[in-house]
Formats: structure tokens, sequence, C-alpha cells
């Protein structure tokens, strides 16, 4: 624990960054439950969900590797404050949304949102390195960023659920439209450091794209890093969630608790995975390589923890185990990326690794909401075949590092 501290109070920029997570990834969750409660309110489908969870994700895959370029080329903290400040303004808009006829714009205000917040992540990510020192920072500064992500997760769904329960599904995004302005303020605070001048300047449009599919084309090590998120997106937790608060456990005003407390199990489960990472291995390569591959077995175990649930508090401990895994993947492929690709290229590579993770994960949640609809699956039968297909990527990561370890050199 003492270098988390110590971290924060040597690195005052990183400090602000963080702090500006806290806020803001707190708030968004609070956006999340809204969304969710006021579709289930006017609509009765899995789709319906789907299409919410669609419109979270799939404007990275288009807006991602512009982002990308952006970040590499412009000033990232300009990026954040702007997008900050856009999406205060997106966010209040989603009260217009106030009978069944205007769910539509759910979906549109969701990917203007989302299509905003594509720019200010990777810009967010690639400030990282620079507003640390060394090799031991920067692991820490990315455990602890993963863990602001699953904490908020926990307790910004656990907040808003109770929020929406209390005071209604309005008040929570009102909350939301406050956290991105006050984000905006702790992300000007941060003092920038000073571009390392490069031969190689990025390039805008499709062009500064085609560098950093170029790049990756030539590292295959980093382009395999690249996938490390995207084969794990096997199954929708979101809207398993989702239709289990509404239809089978259904505590508090439309299903808000039940929202609630799987979710917040599920960022619990975010916060315990990097921070055990952390604290059982050496953190050389080898042992983050290592703990993607226990990341992914822990996802199909936990799909069928949630398979057998027969209560709320079983389906729970099935999504804190699968998020578990999850931001173990997660948290050792962005420090990996880190480790390996130079400051002029990461907000390129990072786009590039959010767009593929994007696509898979729209994908995901497109089929669950289909099959839950079509075929009138009840959401715990529908998990076992989630765990089966989880185990693909796990064998498929075993064999890369079966690979690289057979080749004596690291990564194929």
């Amino acid at each position: 624990m003492n270098e988390y501290i110590s971290i924060l109070k040597k690195r005052s920029s990183f400090r602000y960054l963080w702090l500006s997570s806290v806020i803001s990834l707190a708030g968004d969750w609070f956006n999340t439950i809204a969304s969710v409660i006021i579709v289930n309110r006017y609509t009765d489908t899995g789709l319906a969900i789907s299409y919410v969870l669609i419109a979270r994700t799939l404007p990275r895959f288009f807006f991602g590797p512009i982002a990308g370029v952006f970040a590499d080329r412009f000033n990232r903290k300009s990026i954040m404050v702007i997008s900050d400040l856009l999406r205060a303004g997106i966010v209040i808009s989603f009260l217009f949304v106030d009978r069944a006829e205007r769910v539509w714009l759910i979906y549109l205000l969701t990917f203007i949102q989302i299509s905003v917040a594509s720019f200010f992540e990777p810009a967010s990510s690639a400030l990282v390195p620079s507003l640390v020192k060394g090799e031991k920072e920067l692991i820490t500064g990315n455990v602890m960023q993963s863990i602001t992500w699953s904490a908020m997760l926990a307790v910004g769904a656990g907040l808003g659920g109770g929020i929406a329960a209390w005071l209604g599904a309005e008040a929570a995004l009102i909350i939301d439209s406050i956290t991105f302005l006050l984000s905006a303020f702790l992300v000007l605070k941060i003092v920038m450091p000073k571009k390392v001048e490069t031969q190689e300047e990025s390039r805008l449009g499709f062009a500064g794209i085609s560098d950093g599919l170029k790049y990756i084309s030539k590292r295959i090590d980093v382009a395999t890093l690249t996938t490390i998120k995207m084969m794990g997106q096997i199954g929708s937790g979101d809207i398993i969630i989702a239709v289990l608060a509404e239809r089978y456990f259904n505590f508090g005003r439309e299903g808000a608790i039940s929202l609630g407390v799987m979710f917040a199990a599920a960022g619990l489960g975010a916060v315990v995975g990097p921070l055990l990472g952390n604290h059982f291995t050496d953190r050389s390569e080898k042992a983050l390589k290592n703990l993607i591959l226990l990341g992914y077995l822990i996802i199909p175990i936990s799909w069928l923890v949630v398979t057998i649930a027969p209560n709320l508090w079983v389906a729970s401990l099935g999504f804190l185990l699968r998020l578990i895994g999850a931001s173990i993947n997660w948290t050792y492929s962005n420090v990996l990326i880190q480790l390996k690709v130079p400051d002029n290229f990461l907000g390129r590579v990072f786009s590039l690794d959010m767009a593929f993770f994007t696509i898979a994960s729209s994908l995901s949640i497109y089929l669950t909401g289909y099959f839950l609809d079509k075929y009138e699956l009840d959401p715990r039968q529908l998990t076992l075949y989630f765990a089966i297909g989880g185990i693909l990527p796990l064998i498929i990561w075993a064999l890369n590092l079966l690979a690289e370890r057979k080749r004596k050199i690291s990564p194929i």
C-alpha cells in the first residue's frame, strides 16, 4: 500500500490525473445504471439493453484509431479537458428521454457521449508514462488506474443504484454531469512534461492510423499484446446483469438495487485482481504474462458460477470472479504495451488496442441480447455456453507462452 501512497505524494500531476479518474468514473457508472433503468422502464427486450451497451462500446472502434493519432499529435491535456466539458453537456440531455417514443435518444446520446470519450482514453493512457519515473512506478501507476476504474465500478454502481432507487434515474444523470466538470478542473492542474522531439511526427487522419497499423505489423510482439483484451470478450456480463436484475433478482425500484449489487460485485473483483497480481509476483515480463494466463483461466470458471446461481448473491460472486480475471488481463496488457512502445506511438497503439477490444465486445453484446430474445433462454443457461467458449482464449494464450519459451525470445 505504501507504494501507492508514495506515487500520489511524489507525482502531483499523476495525482491530479488519478483524482480526475476517480470522480468521472464514479459518475460514469451512475450514467450506466440510469441508462439501463430508463430503457428497462420503456421496453422489455434483451436487445434493447444490447443497443445501449453497443452504443457505449462501438464508437471506440470508429473513433479510437483517429483519437490515437490526436493523442500523439496534439496536447493530451487539452484533449482530455475538452472531452470532459462536452460530456457534461451531453449527459444532461439524457433527461429529455421521458417516454417510450424517445428511447431512441438514449442510443443516440450514448453513442455521441462515448465518441467523445474515445478521445479522452488514449490521451489519458498515453500520458501516464510521462507523469511517473521508472518501470516500477509505471507498473504501480497502471495498477492504480485499473484499480480506480474497478473501485469506481463498485462504488459508482452501488451508489448509482442506491440513488436511482431513492431519487430516480434522473438524479443519477445530473450527478454524472457534475462529475465531468470536476474532472476537467483537475486535469487543468496537470503540469505537462516537455514533449520529446522525434524524427517521425505522427500524421493526421487515415495516414496516422496507417502508421499505427504498420508499426504493429512490424512488431508482432506488440500486435499480440493488442489482442489480449479482445480475446476475453466471450459473452456480455452487462447484458446478463441487466436481465437478471429485471426478471429474476428484482430488488429496489425498477431493479436498481439488484443492478447496483451485481455491478458493485464486479467492481470489487476488478479491484482485487490487479492488487493480488501486484502482491504475489515479481513484476517481471514473464510474471505479467503468466498472470494474463491466470486471468483467462478465471473467466470461464466465473461463468460457471453464474450458471448455477440460485440467487442474487451467488450470481454476484460469479461477476466478482469474472472481473478479477478480466482486470488482470486489462491491467497487465496495458503495462506490457507501455513498456514496449515508444511515446510517439503510444496513443495510436492504445487506440488500436481499444478498437480491437471494442469490435469484439460489441459483437458479444449484440449476440448475447439476440440469443436471449430469439431462443428465450434463461440467462444462466447462456452463461454455460460462455464458460465453454472462454476455454478457447485460455488455450491460445497458453500456446503463445509455450512458443515464446521454446524459441527463448519474448514475445512471438
